[in-house]
């Protein structure tokens, strides 16, 4: 695995574990079927929601969390919105 991917998979685990801290509450938290409501249009649909849903999983991604997690594990899926 590239190490520059292991880094950001690292960053977005030590990221969710801030965001259960006082500080990270403060950020709007959304659950991944709004999230990918949003986003459906600038995903390809060949990419579909159930795969990405499992893959965010996968990552330890909770089913719930803010709008850029979720987009940075998209990025990291290799989708760039």
């Amino acid at each position: 695995m590239n190490d520059n991917l292991k880094a950001e998979i690292k960053k977005m685990e030590l990221e969710r574990h801030a965001a259960s801290s006082a500080k990270g509450l403060a950020q709007k938290r959304v659950k991944f079927d709004v999230w990918f409501s949003q986003r459906k249009d600038l995903i390809p649909p060949i990419h579909k929601k159930e795969i990405l849903a499992a893959d965010f999983k996968a990552r330890g991604l909770e089913s719930e969390a803010t709008m850029e997690q979720f987009d940075r594990a998209l990025k990291l899926y290799g989708v760039s919105i």
